[in-house]
C-alpha cells in the first residue's frame, strides 16, 4: 500500500510539473516573421502592345505597419523591424508594406504596396508572411495618328483625376500615374490647320476612362477619318469609345 501511495504522490507531482511549464509555455507571445519583394509588372490590354516592367524600390525604401486588436506600430523603412525584438499576443493581424504615397499622382509617381492578414500563435512561435508588393496605380497615355496630327496640327490634352489636372504629351519622356478611381476625364483643344492663322480653338468632346484599375496601363488613341464627313475616331486600347463628326467649313479646303 505504501509503494501504491508513493507512486500515486510521485505521478501527481510530475503532472503538476508539466502542468505549471505547459501555462507558461501558452502564456507566452508569438514572433512575426516579414520577407519582402516587389514586383513592377504593368498590364497593357491594347493588342500588339507589350506590357511593361518597371524599376522596383529597394527594400529599404518600403515602409512597414502592422495592425491589431487593440495594436498598431509602423516602422518608416523596413528595415527597422527585427523579429527578435518585437512580440505579438496570439491573434489575427495585418502586415503592410508600401513604396511612395498613391494620392501623389503625376509624372514619374509609381507607388507600390500591398498587405496580408496573419494569425500570430502563442507558446513563443513564429509566424513567417511572405509580402510581394505590386503597383497600385495606373499608367494614362496619348497617341494621335498622322491624320489627326494633320488635321489638328497644334492641340492640347488634359487629364482629369478626382483630385488633380495634367497635361498629356504625346511624346513624354515619364510614365504619368493616377490612383485608381471610378473614372478619369480626357479634354483635348485643338487648332485645325485650317485655322491656324487665326489661331481659333475648338474643344473635341470630353472622354472617360472608366473603373481605372492598379498595375494597368491606359492608351487613349486620337484618330481622324474622311468618310464622307470629317470624324475624329477615340480609342481606349483597341476599343473605340467615340466618334465625333468635326464640322467643316465649305471653304476650309478651297
Amino acid at each position: 500500500m505504501k509503494k501504491l501511495l508513493l507512486f500515486v504522490c510521485a505521478a501527481t507531482l510530475v503532472v503538476g510539473c508539466q502542468d505549471d511549464t505547459s501555462v507558461q509555455t501558452v502564456a507566452g507571445k508569438g514572433a512575426i516573421e516579414v520577407t519582402a519583394s516587389a514586383s513592377g509588372e504593368v498590364t497593357t490590354k491594347a493588342e500588339g502592345e507589350n506590357g511593361i516592367t518597371l524599376d522596383t524600390p529597394a527594400l529599404e525604401d518600403f515602409s512597414l505597419k502592422i495592425t491589431g486588436t487593440d495594436f498598431e506600430k509602423n516602422w518608416t523603412s523596413l528595415s527597422d523591424y527585427d523579429t527578435d525584438s518585437e512580440r505579438y499576443v496570439a491573434g489575427w493581424y495585418t502586415v503592410a508594406i508600401e513604396c511612395g504615397d498613391v494620392t501623389e499622382e503625376g509624372y514619374n509617381k509609381p507607388y507600390f504596396a500591398t498587405s496580408q492578414r496573419i494569425q500570430v500563435l502563442d507558446r513563443n512561435r513564429t509566424t513567417q508572411v511572405n509580402l510581394v508588393a505590386t503597383v497600385g496605380n495606373a499608367i494614362v497615355e496619348i497617341r494621335t495618328t498622322e491624320n489627326f496630327r494633320n488635321y489638328f496640327p497644334t492641340r492640347e490634352f488634359k487629364l482629369t483625376t478626382e483630385n488633380n489636372t495634367f497635361e498629356l504629351s504625346e511624346e513624354p519622356t515619364e510614365y504619368l500615374f493616377i490612383a485608381p478611381q471610378k473614372k478619369a476625364a480626357i479634354d483635348c483643344t485643338c487648332i485645325r490647320q485650317a485655322n491656324l492663322a487665326t489661331g481659333t480653338t475648338e474643344s473635341l468632346t470630353t472622354q472617360y476612362i472608366p473603373t481605372v484599375n492598379a498595375a494597368t496601363r491606359y492608351i487613349v488613341t486620337y484618330d481622324l477619318q474622311y468618310t464622307g464627313s470629317v470624324d475624329v475616331t477615340v480609342s481606349l486600347d483597341d476599343t473605340i469609345i467615340d466618334t465625333i463628326t468635326v464640322d467643316v467649313e465649305l471653304n476650309e479646303n478651297a
